[in-house]
């Protein structure tokens, strides 16, 4: 078994001033208006009745939220009653000639249009506009540069963060995919509200994500989350997975129906598979790829070992990996240590022991970079909203902010939202003109 180890901007209407958006350099690429990205989301509301489009309710909620405080339904409300006409117009908010200005969306409005709407196909036309704006940043502000118009202090973690990403290997593009509990969100019987997400492990973006049943998991939702992610976007990606996922209907979804890749963590549910991963000589396998690091506290060394393989009880595996990681308080001697084990489906040269300790590491982005700023500074846990698919709009609401304020090249997603007071800034942020 054991081979060898291997080394519409909408504009408003024509009775309203429109919005001046400062000077900007032509740029035949720009990514399009959030509105217009909007405009996709398919809209389930019964047309009759209907006031506001749907891609202003949205719209009006990704404004709001990118004000720090903003992280309620209510607080969304009240922020759309303090803006003036020319905001309101430019978020296309429709003209009552009875009272002679914009109408504006109170709290009942937008927690029903929140309640109907998918959550995926909101997260799909937030990820095609927020890949447009990542490769937009990128290519304005490659390594050693940073974006222009943010305080010192953010232009150097900006720094930084690129110097870190330059230093990592260069190869392909990857998915890490985790679902998340809406811990105070909960449904009429009392279940709690899961989010099943992929999230880019480079630049945090997420690119897909899905409301988890209440009587199922995550597992029958993977095929169906890769869907949502576009072709051009995964192929040939490598999607990083917790244990939960070693299933092999996931690996053959991947390679064979997506031309994708896979790296599994593999634990005690995969009894047999992992049974084979631990009875490798490991003691004979040399040691690829070695770091050791300081910070948070606390040292850490990992070890990562990878040998070729056929025949593993798993479709399409090529290579197995045992990554060793010891830690220790500063200040103390006494080291603890935990062995994971992974398998991927792509042969030694095409992923080596460097790449494979990457991905594994950058696994852990979509928690540190998305559910934990999701919690702390989006206020997700805290919510109590309960109608429908609101809770799940609220956090893709969210995360469209986090996206938009990562992408221009803010670290602090808390800093960012407490410099962004001004509505008329707020819509240029998110293209709205």
């Amino acid at each position: 078994m054991l081979v060898a180890p291997s080394s519409p901007m909408t504009g408003a209407p024509s009775y309203a001033p429109s919005l001046a958006a400062g000077p900007t350099a032509p740029d035949p690429v720009e990514p399009e208006g959030l509105l217009r990205a909007l405009d996709r989301v398919p809209d389930p509301r019964d047309p009759r009745g209907v006031r506001y489009r749907l891609a202003t309710l949205l719209a009006i909620g990704v404004c709001a939220m990118t004000a720090a405080g903003h992280n309620s339904l209510v607080s969304i409300g009240e922020w759309a009653r303090r803006c003036d006409q020319r905001t309101l117009a430019a978020l296309g908010c429709p003209y009552d000639p009875m009272a002679g200005r914009m109408r504006c969306p109170d709290e009942k409005t937008l927690r029903d249009a929140y309640g109907r709407v998918d959550a995926s196909e909101l997260t799909r036309a937030g990820f095609e506009r927020l890949a447009a704006l990542a490769r937009q940043h990128a290519s304005a502000a490659p390594s050693g540069l940073t974006p222009h118009g943010l305080p010192e202090r953010e232009q150097r973690r900006a720094h930084h963060r690129a110097a870190e990403r330059d230093a990592r290997p260069r190869g392909r593009v990857a998915f890490a995919a985790d679902g998340k509990c809406l811990r105070g969100a909960k449904r009429p019987d009392g279940t709690q509200i899961y989010v099943f997400s992929a999230v880019r492990h480079h630049d945090a973006l997420t690119a897909a994500a899905r409301e988890v049943g209440a009587k199922t998991n995550e597992i029958p939702e993977f095929q169906p989350l890769m869907e949502d992610i576009p072709d051009e976007e995964l192929k040939d990606a490598v999607v990083t997975l917790d244990a939960l996922h070693a299933q092999r209907e996931h690996a053959r979804c991947l390679v064979e129906e997506r031309g994708a890749h896979y790296l599994l963590s593999v634990k005690g549910n995969q009894k047999h598979l992992a049974q084979q991963l631990k009875s490798l000589p490991w003691k004979q396998i040399p040691v690829l790829h070695r770091t050791r690091e300081r910070g948070h506290g606390r040292e850490e060394i990992r070890e990562v070992q990878v040998a070729s393989v056929n025949n593993l009880l798993f479709p399409h595996a090529r290579q197995v990996v045992r990554i060793r990681r010891r830690r220790r308080p500063l200040g103390t001697k006494k080291w603890s240590e935990e062995i994971v084990y992974a398998v991927t489906d792509l042969p030694t040269e095409q992923a080596s022991a460097e790449e494979i300790a990457a991905w594994a590491r950058d696994h852990w982005t979509i928690e540190n970079s998305v559910h934990w700023i999701r919690d702390v500074v989006f206020g997700e846990d805290a919510r109590t909203i309960r109608t429908r698919n609101a809770p799940a709009i609220m956090a893709g609401l969210g995360d469209i902010v986090r996206s938009t304020l990562r992408a221009i090249g803010w670290a602090n997603a808390a800093g960012a939202r407490r410099a962004h007071t001004d509505p008329a800034a707020i819509l240029r942020l998110h293209g709205i003109t």
